[in-house]
């Protein structure tokens, strides 16, 4: 009882001590004092958080060119030249929308409609075997593959898997196509745990999105992280940054290695508390080099954390090259750590265009990608995906696609492919101007230049018919192989000599060209006005 005196009298007299003290100050100062203070302190947090998400110096360029545009006249003149850019990334686009309908035709056009189609169909470009990907098929529409999906594509075109009790055929065919895609890709093997699973999705990006959005969920239940984040390579589809966007995950994007693989090492020290997943590809989109999956593994293992692989390019292509004594590392469920995996079925599965499966190493996993509703009016409800009705015919002309071609025509594909992948690789070596990016393990062929303008190459080789790809980090282009490339592989090397010899004789932009908003875009510092162009640009064409 004495204890709690004394400490009941020292509390009296600290209290009278700081009364005094504080007398001396107005009580409009001693309210607005710790507010002011819990403000200030909130500002140096956002700022903090806005240093830490996109680095000092950009956050500081960030800063400067705000307050440049502060300046009269400075953000209007800056619109205006960004408009430019826009047009001229459009070329003729708008001039071509003149024509375009706005509104229904007053009377029907019956079955006229489909005359109407083809004509619109002849304004296409020239696509059989010049564009890089887009078409994964062989021959032309009229003979082979085509027509065979196309016939199953219509016979379902009227259905929709989320009516599992009217149309159990489709049902039965998603569940076949998810269960053959993971039996290629591990899911027979010991180490895959038995337990694949998955769905169908629209296309790689869906696929992606599904499984980042089934990781952070899984991450909060079984880790309760509430703020997290996401490690990638550079090199990592576009696709990681929506979902970053859509799912509030904060994004890390670490350098590739000299050899432009995922640098696990960089990426292990991004790891905190609250990453939820890292990634891998087999092989990347830019440069078609599979990156280190077993390392990226033993990380996702060791830390607890997911590790997703994009194989929505290799899924169809890389197990068979693998049978046909390609050397191809592992990168599947058989790698210990991987989580989940996308591939898509519309590439080198040559399904029709929509096409693409997410698996799951586990049920407990993929549980986090289903959406149920309870309290709808509308009745009790749950989707798998992010769609709720699905093309149906989609899903059949994928399963016709698997089942036409089986193991042997896979395997006759992959080589057919990988053979005019290293013709093509080998004579762009021999082009004393350009060099090959890493040494590509699929059909990827990414190539730039020490002694001319890649992205001048790549216009001329745009004004002969060709489509390519346009990279960055570094300059470069690339041509991603197809069963459309077989047949024109020395058409397309000796346009790529005499496009080189060009460039070399008369350097600079040709008219039409985006060489020099290609050039000009990679080397702008303020990565905001590049955002901010990409956006006018898209906004203003669709």
């Amino acid at each position: 009882m004495e204890s709690l005196n004394q400490l009941s009298s020292s509390l009296n007299r600290l209290r009278a001590s700081v009364n005094v003290s504080l007398s001396n100050y107005e009580p409009l100062a001693l309210v607005a004092a710790p507010i002011l203070t819990l403000l200030l302190a909130r500002l140096l947090q956002s700022f903090f958080d806005v240093i830490s998400e996109n680095g000092l110096k950009a956050t500081i360029l960030g800063f400067f060119m705000s307050c440049v545009k502060l300046v009269p006249g400075v953000k209007r003149y800056i619109d205006a030249e960004k408009q430019k850019v826009v047009d001229k990334m459009q070329t003729s686009g708008k001039s071509k929308r003149d024509d375009w309908i706005s509104e229904l035709p007053r009377t029907r056009l019956g079955a006229g409609v489909i005359e109407k189609m083809k004509d619109e169909k002849q304004k296409d470009v020239v696509w059989q075997g010049r564009c890089s990907g887009t078409v994964y098929i062989g021959g032309t529409e009229q003979e082979g593959h085509f027509p065979l999906i196309n016939e199953a594509c219509s016979m379902f075109a009227h259905t929709n898997p989320l009516h599992l009790d009217v149309f159990p055929s489709v049902v039965r065919f998603e569940a076949e196509v998810v269960a053959m895609t993971a039996a290629l890709l591990g899911s027979k093997e010991k180490a895959s745990g038995g337990q694949i699973c998955g769905n169908m999705t629209s296309g790689g990006t869906e696929s992606i999105l599904l499984a980042v959005k089934s990781s952070r969920d899984y991450m909060r239940a079984k880790k309760g992280i509430t703020k997290p984040e996401m490690i990638i390579p550079v090199s990592a589809h576009s696709a990681y940054d929506k979902a970053a966007q859509y799912f509030k995950i904060k994004l890390w994007r670490v350098p590739v290695n000299k050899q432009f693989q995922a640098d696990a090492r960089a990426i292990r020290r991004h790891i905190n508390k609250n990453t939820i997943m890292i990634v891998g590809s087999a092989p990347g989109f830019p440069h078609g080099i599979i990156d280190p999956i077993e390392e990226l593994g033993d990380l996702a293992s060791s830390f607890g954390i997911c590790l997703h692989v994009d194989l929505c390019l290799g899924g169809f292509v890389l197990p068979f090259a693998r049978k046909l004594g390609y050397p191809v590392p592992p990168c599947d469920f058989s790698v210990q750590g991987v989580t989940s995996i996308s591939v898509d079925v519309h590439k080198y599965g040559l399904a029709p265009k929509g096409t693409s499966i997410v698996l799951y190493r586990n049920h407990d996993i993929r549980k986090h990608q289903f959406v149920a509703v309870t309290e709808w009016s509308g009745g009790l409800y749950v989707s798998p995906t992010i769609a709720g009705s699905r093309p149906g015919g989609l899903i059949a002309g994928a399963w016709a696609a698997m089942m036409s071609l089986g193991v042997e025509g896979y395997l006759e594909n992959t080589r057919a492919i990988m053979e005019a992948s290293k013709r093509i690789q080998k004579g762009v070596q021999e082009i004393p101007e350009l060099f090959i990016i890493g040494r590509p393990d699929m059909t990827i062929v990414a190539f730039g230049s020490d002694v001319v303008d890649i992205f001048e190459v790549n216009d001329i080789m745009s004004s002969k018919g060709w489509h390519l790809n346009a990279l960055q980090r570094p300059n470069s282009i690339h041509i991603c192989v197809t069963l459309q490339h077989v047949c024109v592989v020395e058409d397309f090397l000796k346009d790529l000599r005499e496009s080189v010899q060009t460039v070399k004789e008369n350097p600079g932009p040709i008219s039409g060209g985006l060489a020099p908003i290609y050039g000009a875009a990679g080397k702008m510092p303020d990565r905001v006005m590049v955002k901010d162009l990409l956006v006018d640009f898209m906004d203003s064409s669709c």
